[in-house]
């Protein structure tokens, strides 16, 4: 059973804002999304306007970024236990903004390519991977179980806020120094998270091991048996699993969809998902009194009988205003249930997981839930060389009804109120 015994520095009242280290922690996630937002803008700007890349190509550079979770989830999990999680993730954030640094540098000389674009999405995903894993796996030990769920959400909120503040201001950015130069806000970020998440007194303790002959793979497979015979985290893992796989695929090709079929610029991208990216703020402040009224069952189970809908819009979307503000909404919509549910997913798993297995078992679970975008990232390049783009996006549009009944199926739908919501 997970550990509810209050962390350190947590204050009587319970207030998450008097939390040193959680704030700390959550200041970080903000900065590092912010430059992200302004990434998520720029770099298909680069390959599909810059580089005048392909919709196969612009499929081997989505896949680039999501191959590292199914390569290194595993031991990355493993030494998130073994090891002290704050120079990890400090590790992490310097590589990432190190990694992101080469792409304006190799603009300005003009030996910019797909290929150091191929190369920095490998490798900053993968300090990703590492730095991820540490970091949530850190949360449960900053705080008792009973504040989980608000501190995910308020995580989820600020992420959300801070994911439209930087598409805004990369929409900005790309108009005023171009696509490339406008990466050097993400340097910063990477480097400001790096310095906020050294601040943090609670270094992530490694877990005791019964024996010091235990090897990494030993402690992966233990992972890998706990996360399948867990009742709970494993219909919350395939679930999570249907849903992303769906969702790398539609995230594949829709900036090629909109910037080429539709013909929108830069500006109106960049725009469209700053305003979308506040429908998860909204998820966020909506997700712990629903969770109270209706259970966190209903919340996850309404979420995902939602998501095909959000994605009409982008369907039905003519060039334009109005299809930008229906691509907006229909999106607005789908990121808010994304975050309702993934917040009370991931409060669920790290409430039932054995404290000594919070690393495995995020790091176990993320390589089966995000393992699969690579390959959805290719079979969305396929699709959309072969049938259309159009076409390839309303057959994802289609198999985003899948995981609803894969959780349905499952005993989560009787899960108690009170397991994170007390």
């Amino acid at each position: 059973m997970a550990n509810d015994t209050p962390a350190n520095d947590t204050p009587a009242g319970g207030s998450l804002w008097r939390h040193r280290d959680f704030l700390h922690y959550w200041s970080a996630n903000a900065v590092d999304l912010v430059g992200s937002g302004v990434t998520q803008v720029a770099l298909p700007l680069i390959a599909v306007v810059t580089l005048h890349a392909s919709v196969w190509q612009v499929a081997l550079l989505s896949c680039a970024q999501k191959l590292p979770p199914l390569l290194v989830s595993l031991p990355a999990g493993a030494l998130a236990d073994r090891y002290r999680k704050r120079p990890v993730m400090v590790g992490a954030a310097l590589v990432s903004g190190t990694a992101f640094a080469t792409v304006p540098l190799a603009d300005a000389l003009g030996r910019l390519s797909l290929g150091q674009l191929y190369a920095v999405a490998l490798v900053s995903a993968t300090a990703e991977v590492f730095g991820n894993t540490a970091r949530i796996s850190l949360l449960p030990s900053l705080l008792p179980r009973r504040l989980l769920l608000e501190a995910n959400s308020k995580l989820g909120g600020v992420n959300s806020l801070a994911d439209s503040a930087g598409s805004q201001l990369g929409a900005a950015l790309v108009t005023v120094l171009g696509a490339a130069r406008s990466l050097v806000l993400d340097v910063a970020s990477f480097l400001a998270c790096a310095l906020l998440l050294a601040r943090i007194r609670n270094p992530g303790t490694a877990a005791a091991r019964p024996t010091g002959t235990t090897t990494v793979r030993a402690e992966i497979g233990e992972g890998l048996r706990y996360l399948w015979s867990h009742p709970t985290i494993r219909p919350l893992v395939l679930a999570g699993t249907a849903y992303v796989t769906v969702v790398a695929f539609l995230t594949t090709l829709a900036s090629v969809y909109l910037l080429r079929d539709l013909r929108w610029s830069g500006e109106a991208l960049g725009t469209t998902l700053g305003a979308a990216a506040l429908g998860g703020f909204c998820g966020a402040l909506a997700v712990r009194p629903l969770v109270g009224r209706y259970g966190p069952a209903r919340v996850m189970l309404t979420s995902l009988a939602l998501a095909p809908f959000t994605e009409v819009p982008l369907l039905l979307a003519a060039p334009g205003g109005a299809g930008q503000l229906a691509v907006a909404l229909g999106l607005f919509v789908q990121l808010g249930c994304a975050v309702a549910q993934g917040s009370t997913q991931r409060s669920i798993r790290q409430a039932v997981c054995d404290p000594a297995l919070q690393g495995r078992a995020f790091a176990t679970s993320r390589w089966v839930i995000y393992g699969s975008q690579p390959l959805a990232a290719l079979l969305a390049g396929a699709c959309g060389t072969w049938l259309g783009l159009w076409n390839a996006l309303a057959l994802g549009t289609a198999a985003l009804a899948v995981p609803f009944p894969v959780l349905f199926a499952s005993s989560v739908r009787t899960l108690r109120r009170d397991l994170v919501h007390p």
